[in-house]
Formats: structure tokens, sequence, C-alpha cells
């Protein structure tokens, strides 16, 4: 029996598309990633004694060429400014983007300040280098300066680095020892893969019932 070739042309490519949205499917493919830096006075060049604190979150989106990033300080004496700059750790460098600065004779006791940075926003040498911030992010080569009157190069500092995952938790057990409704989004993306594959079966069976039907 010759099966035209048609119909095995269009099963074969029912079949591709099947296991190219697999594996997105199954894994999840994340298009962001998160960084965070926990700034103290002991991270300066040279170390600065302090009692402020302060943390740094973040989230790229390469796609999109955005940083979105949230800045919190709760107590500080005269915060003037604070910058990321580029540079190792134990190293001074320069400002690659304005995170805040306060108003011209009026320092801040507190910083929380939030935004998002793309190309343009970008100075110094990364000026309108997303593709070098994202680099250098990825390098450990950034960090976070909070500046105040009295420690006019920075107070508080901390490279970014990538944010540590998310514990997976195991799943939880019901009283006869199956799995808790909370497991629902793994059992939705194992039905999501079976019904891939079913689609991709029931369109090579059909191609070959058509074939059958036209001899």
């Amino acid at each position: 029996m010759n099966i035209p070739k048609k119909r095995w042309l269009a099963a074969g490519l029912a079949l591709a598309m099947t296991a190219a949205l697999l594996p997105a499917a199954v894994l999840g493919q994340a298009t962001t990633s998160r960084y965070e830096a926990r700034l103290s006075g002991a991270n300066e060049v040279p170390p600065v004694t302090t009692t402020a604190t302060g943390t740094f979150t973040a989230t790229l989106d390469e796609a999109a060429g955005t940083l979105t990033w949230t800045l919190s300080v709760p107590a500080i004496t005269n915060a003037t400014a604070a910058h990321i700059h580029t540079g190792a750790a134990g190293a001074n460098g320069g400002v690659v983007l304005l995170l805040f600065a306060a108003p011209t004779g009026s320092p801040a006791s507190t910083v929380n300040v939030s935004g998002t940075a793309r190309a343009a926003d970008l100075s110094g040498s990364l000026a309108g280098n997303f593709a070098g911030l994202v680099t250098a992010l990825k390098a450990g080569t950034l960090y976070v300066n909070v500046h105040t009157s009295a420690n006019a190069g920075g107070e508080i500092r901390a490279q970014v680095t990538a944010a540590a995952a998310a514990p997976v938790a195991a799943p939880a057990k019901t009283g006869n020892g199956g799995p808790d409704a909370s497991n629902s989004e793994a059992g939705s993306t194992g039905l999501v893969a079976i019904g891939l594959v079913a689609v991709g079966i029931v369109a090579l069976g059909g191609a070959r019932i058509l074939s059958a039907r036209k001899r």
C-alpha cells in the first residue's frame, strides 16, 4: 500500500509541532530572572561603620529589555543618593544607573524607591547598552551603593547577585496517602503534556485513515 506523500507530510508536521511544544509545557521555560543585594557598611571600600542596612531586589526581563527594581533602606542618616555602579566586590567603579536622589538640602532618613530601567536610563560606561547591563548582572560585576552626607563615597553597598531559587516543597499527603490538591499544578502540566502527545497521535492516525479511503 502506497500512502501519498502529502498525508505523511501532514502527519509529520503535526508530530513536529507536538515535539516543539512539549518541552515548554513540561518544563515551564522561564523568561525572567531575579537578582538581589543586601547592603551594609562592611561592604564599602574602605569599610564604613554604620547601623544602616538595606535590601535591593530586581527582576530582569531580557526579552522586554527591562530591569524592574526596588531599593529599601529603613533607617539611615542623611542619605543623598543611591546608584548602581560597575565593579567587582572590593573595587570601586562608576555610576551606571540612578536609583535615588534626595532634593538639594533635604537628605533622607529612609529610602524606599522602585522603578523600571531600560537602555535609555543607563549612563556612564553602560550608557544605552542594555545588553552590557545584562552581561554585567550575570557576571556579578554590579553593586548598589547608597551615599550620605557623612560618607559621600558610599555608606552601605552590596554586589547584585542572582537570587536563590525558592525551595520546592514536597507534595502534601491526604489521610489516605494520596497527593493533596496542592499538587494540582503539576497534574495540570502533566495533562497538558499528555494532551499534546495525543494530538500528534490523532493527527497521524487521521492521516493514515484518509489515505486508506483514497485507495
